[in-house]
């Protein structure tokens, strides 16, 4: 059997054993990092390098460009699309008087970032500092000004298959693409609004938290729709629920303030027979057996330093979601021997990859990890991905 990447990704999503091997996914280097600085210069960039151009719009639709990286790790998916970070109509500001000049405001949800340098690199790297939205009055001030989120989505984008058919054909014989929604839900609210406050208003004034997260929920149904009528199969949805070794909300909270709209978005995907795939850092394990239940085909990340327990979570949820990543990228790939390293594959690949249903891969960026060490895990995801799995 040799399956396309496609193929190999859909059947996988099915919680289909039927494989030739594991797909291989990962979020991709963090570029003002060390370790992509690194990887520009070596061998293996020469040898990999690949840039997919745009053959019918130059100026409208992002093309795929530079995917050397995706070659190098030999991914079967990642997350991207032709439409770019133009899906909807955000505006950033100079931030308000009282933060530093370079400080900037998404008058989206209210997040303010400044521009920082990376320590190793020297690169430019935008930093979450703060939430300015900490009244009612103050978001819906500027939702009158810039429009509610399920307001912002561009309509000047053109979703049509023609579009997407040519983007997937163009990558199909390297990876196969997932298209990113724009907005966060929790994570939009609680740095939107800063944690202290979405806790104070739940409280307070629930009506004005359920208001919030349900426009960020429109605003990425809105986006659902034009995927499905572009002919996405998936769509990847960012939105961080944990910290390390516990959920951020408790989970009385989680299910009455964000399972509701998860539920509404994983059906809105359902609906139009199209799979979702959620990233989420942090500690997951007692969220996941109910955004499993309301529908969520993939989970992402999976962080052992977070206290996630993939064997545990693969054996009582293995047959309802699929699992995505899990290797330590923190602390075993930066600091770890090579046979630590490959039995951190071999462990992760033993946990999730029976019965199929497991993209084998890092649990997330890659940052300032020595290259040796990266070449170490790239060998040992090939090594040990094929199927069915030898324990």
């Amino acid at each position: 059997m040799n399956l396309s990447k496609r193929e190999r990704v859909i059947r996988t999503l099915e919680l289909d054993d039927n494989i030739d091997m594991l797909p291989i996914h990962y979020l991709g280097f963090e570029k003002t990092a060390l370790s992509y600085q690194t990887f520009l210069k070596t061998q293996e960039y020469k040898e990999n390098y690949t840039s997919i151009e745009n053959d019918f719009s130059k100026i409208k639709y992002c093309w795929a460009g530079d995917i050397t990286e995706l070659r190098y790790w030999n991914v079967d998916c990642y997350a991207m699309d032709p439409w770019g970070p133009k899906k909807f109509k955000e505006r950033t500001t100079r931030a308000p008087s009282g933060y530093d000049s370079d400080c900037l405001l998404s008058t989206l949800d209210g997040r303010i970032w400044k521009l920082v340098d990376q320590v190793d690199t020297g690169l430019n790297y935008l930093w979450y500092v703060d939430g300015y939205y900490k009244t009612p009055e103050i978001l819906y001030s500027y939702w009158d000004k810039f429009g509610k989120p399920s307001e912002r989505v561009n309509d000047k984008i053109n979703y049509t298959p023609q579009i997407w058919d040519s983007y997937v054909k163009s990558l199909e014989k390297y990876v196969y693409p997932i298209a990113a929604l724009p907005a966060s839900i929790h994570e939009s609210l609680f740095e939107g609004l800063t944690m202290s406050r979405v806790a104070y208003y739940m409280r307070k004034n629930p009506k004005f938290i359920h208001d919030v997260v349900n426009e960020y929920t429109q605003l990425n149904i809105e986006l659902v729709k034009r995927f499905h009528e572009a002919g996405v199969e998936i769509v990847f949805y960012f939105d961080d629920l944990g910290y390390k070794g516990s959920s951020i909300l408790s989970i009385e909270n989680f299910k009455n303030f964000i399972l509701p709209y998860y539920k509404k978005l994983y059906s809105a995907c359902k609906e139009r027979g199209m799979f979702i795939v959620q990233h989420s850092c942090g500690y997951i394990d007692k969220n996941l057996p109910y955004m499993a239940d309301a529908g969520l085909n993939c989970i992402q990340a999976l962080e052992p330093t977070a206290g996630v327990d993939l064997a545990y979570l693969k054996q009582t949820l293995g047959d309802k979601i699929s699992f995505m990543g899990g290797i330590d990228s923190s602390v075993i790939l930066n600091f770890g021997t090579p046979i630590e390293i490959a039995q951190e594959v071999k462990r992760c690949v033993n946990s999730a990859g029976y019965n199929g249903a497991y993209f084998v891969g890092p649990g997330h960026n890659i940052l300032s990890t020595p290259w040796e060490n990266i070449k170490i895990l790239r060998d040992a995801i090939e090594k040990y991905r094929k199927y069915p799995i030898a324990t």
